[in-house]
């Protein structure tokens, strides 16, 4: 649905909101002045985030406020004002509230009387600011005043009196926790002076032994690290010295022997003798004196030189014997160390507990000697962070009842109920309401929309006769015009094959079909064609009211043989159109239809006549619809917007289909005003209704 289609249900159904927003505001005006008269009163707090701090560090024992700007702190402190505490305060200074029954009903009790001093007030806090205002409402403006201050000073009284007594308590227990943390520190102070006292610790304690004793091992784990490297340098050269012990070649290959500056000395001295002596051989043979002299040299100097090997050697062990004796001292020393730190390990396991107990007892009866100190000094202040800003006053005038807002608000819910009742009931409306439900519904074209039959001065025609005539007595009229766009739109319908009897009807009852059958049997006459209007509604016929005929004499005599058709045929004040009225209403009209007289009466009229217009019952509650439309050349059926359901135009098709008739087209009855959803109403031919109006 679209904006459209609200617009035209509002319109249509326009007097559901109406009467709801008529019934709405009387209901609210009429509460409203029932009502009676309340005055409000307004005290207002400034509860600030803390206390004044009169003496700078000291911490107070319970804190009134907060760090910063809180909406939890402050939503407690309004819930603190509404408390039943603060209220009972309230009771003894305002009293009780007299009593609607002038003092004769029962008191009630104290508790319901703080519960209802609770409900004339609310506390509302200021936003982006840390003042809460205090509203009291009661009949009596002064009364009013005297609760809202009345609160506002309880509270004010209550938030002293809490921070003090809790100052008051704090100092009772923390001077009990005084006297017995004194004696745990004497007691732990005590064991510890005579452990260090038994185990040698008061001239050097237990900290600086661990740490000399770490400094010695890291300093002899380092000095045995590297002795240690050097036996072990030490012991491959002995290795390889106690190899070459008997070859003097592996002697002299050693680093210890090849780098020694003697040795090289006396090496290089012997091979300068025998060099000597290779040239004195060449120069003077064998036995020459000096040659024997340098003999005597080389032996010398070989003496000199194996000594001097020994010697290197002897000297080296004697190195790599004290490398040895060191690295064992040392190992020894380590030792030593190492039980020292075990025992000291052990010493702290009972050391540590007992100066940690007792450094602890004398930090916490430090701690706790320090805070009742300060908390005697907070017991002497008065220091509080709630503070009156303006008293509360009483009202000139009354508070509620607001005419103007009740009255807008009845409206607003009035408007706002008529408009879902009205759309509720349009959505529970099963009726066909536009030409394209009806067009869908039945599956047929729409042949054109017959509006309300009004008279010459567009009141409603209540009269059957009249109404049904209106097409003749008012020629200019939007139901002429309407007729003859139905008699056209069927002519282009007929046009290849030609339709001369047809059937009108309709799903049910009171939707139009025999006003429908007789304008359109008007307009056909008054186009110039020979129309027979035959009435074939065999169980409430209604022609002969509409054209002033008798009903003693028509179709079901014509069937029954007692007179010939010409006869029973009557010609009618409009040029052209004949009518053959029902008759008597015979006891079976089904079996009549079926009657092949009655086939003879319509080949008949077709002969004599262009047009032969049928109005049948409708077709609901009886089969004779069907029956004449499987006879004839086919059926126009009329709905009347608004009346006719979706199930019996539904219904109707089928039953239609299903006797083989051909529906030729659809005649919506009395449509809407305003028009549909996607299409027009009859309004659409107002202005050929004046202009005929006006040449007429």
């Amino acid at each position: 649905m679209d904006l459209r289609h609200y617009v035209h249900v509002l319109r249509k159904r326009w007097r559901v909101p109406a009467l709801t927003l008529i019934a709405g505001a009387a209901i609210a005006f009429v509460y409203t002045i029932r009502q009676p008269k309340i005055y409000e009163a307004t005290c207002s707090l400034v509860i600030e985030s803390s206390a004044p701090r009169i003496l700078q560090g000291v911490q107070e024992v319970i804190d009134l406020g907060a760090e910063a700007y809180s909406q939890t702190f402050h939503q407690t402190q309004h819930r603190i004002i509404r408390s039943r505490a603060i209220a009972q305060k309230v009771l003894d200074r305002v009293g009780p509230a007299p009593t609607s029954s002038g003092g004769n009903g029962p008191m009630p009790s104290r508790q319901n009387q703080a519960d209802g001093l609770l409900g004339q007030i609310k506390v509302v806090g200021t936003r982006d600011s840390s003042i809460a205002n205090i509203t009291a409402r009661d009949l009596d403006p002064d009364r009013a005043a005297r609760i809202a201050n009345a609160f506002a000073d309880a509270y004010v009284e209550r938030n002293l009196d809490y921070k003090l007594e809790g100052a008051r308590s704090a100092s009772s227990w923390l001077g009990e926790q005084t006297v017995d943390l004194r004696k745990k520190l004497e007691d732990s102070e005590l064991a510890l002076y005579t452990f260090k006292k038994e185990h040698n610790l008061l001239d050097l304690g237990l900290d600086d032994q661990q740490g000399m004793n770490r400094q010695n091992v890291q300093t002899l784990n380092a000095k045995l690290t590297d002795i240690k490297t050097k036996r072990i340098e030490a012991e491959s050269i002995r290795k390889l010295i106690l190899a070459a012990k008997n070859d003097i070649t592996e002697k002299e290959s050693l680093p210890e022997i090849r780098d020694n500056p003697v040795v090289a000395k006396l090496r290089e001295n012997y091979l300068d003798l025998l060099k000597l002596k290779a040239d004195l051989e060449s120069r003077y043979g064998d036995k020459h004196p000096k040659i024997e002299n340098i003999q005597q040299q080389l032996q010398a100097t070989r003496r000199d030189y194996n000594h001097e090997l020994d010697e290197v050697l002897k000297a080296f062990d004697k190195r790599y014997q004290a490398i040895v004796d060191t690295e064992s001292a040392l190992t020894k020393w380590m030792h030593q160390e190492k039980n020292l730190a075990l025992d000291l390990a052990k010493l702290e396991v009972e050391y540590r507990p007992m100066a940690r107990d007792a450094e602890n007892n004398a930090k916490v009866f430090g701690q706790v000697t320090q805070r009742q100190k300060e908390v005697d000094l907070t017991g002497l202040q008065r220091a509080n962070n709630v503070r009156i800003l303006d008293r509360a006053t009483p009202s000139g005038g009354p508070a509620s009842p607001h005419l103007s807002i009740n009255l807008a608000f009845g409206v607003a819910l009035s408007l706002l109920i008529g408009l879902l009742l009205t759309f509720a009931i349009e959505a529970l409306d099963n009726t066909v309401r536009t030409p394209e439900a009806a067009e869908e519904l039945v599956g047929a074209p729409m042949l054109g929309m017959l509006p309300l039959l009004t008279d010459a001065k567009q009141r409603t025609t209540e009269d059957a006769p009249l109404r049904d005539l209106t097409v003749f007595r008012e020629p200019a009229s939007l139901a002429a015009e309407a007729c003859r766009s139905i008699r056209t739109n069927l002519m282009f319908l007929s046009a290849q094959k030609e339709v001369r009897v047809f059937v009108v009807t309709s799903p049910g009852p009171r939707d139009g079909k025999t006003t429908a059958a007789i304008s359109l049997a008007i307009t056909m006459a008054q186009a110039g064609a020979r129309v027979l209007l035959l009435d074939a509604d065999l169980r409430k016929p209604r022609i002969h009211k509409s054209f002033g005929l008798p009903a003693d004499k028509g179709v079901s005599t014509a069937i029954m043989g007692e007179a010939a058709v010409k006869d029973l045929i009557v010609h009618t004040a409009i040029p052209r159109l004949d009518v053959l009225p029902c008759g008597p209403i015979p006891p079976n009209p089904a079996e009549l239809l079926h009657a092949d007289r009655f086939r003879e009466i319509l080949a008949q009229c077709r002969q004599d006549y262009d047009k032969v217009i049928l109005d049948a019952p409708p077709i609901g509650p009886v089969t004779d619809p069907a029956i004449l439309g499987s006879i004839t050349d086919g059926v126009i059926m009329v709905l009347r917007a608004g009346h006719t359901t979706r199930d019996s135009a539904t219904y109707a098709r089928r039953h239609l289909t299903d006797a083989g008739a051909r529906i030729l087209g659809l005649v919506v009855n009395q449509p809407d005003r305003k028009g549909g959803k996607h299409g027009y109403g009859y309004s659409y031919y107002a202005p050929y209704d004046r202009y005929y109006r006006a040449v007429s």
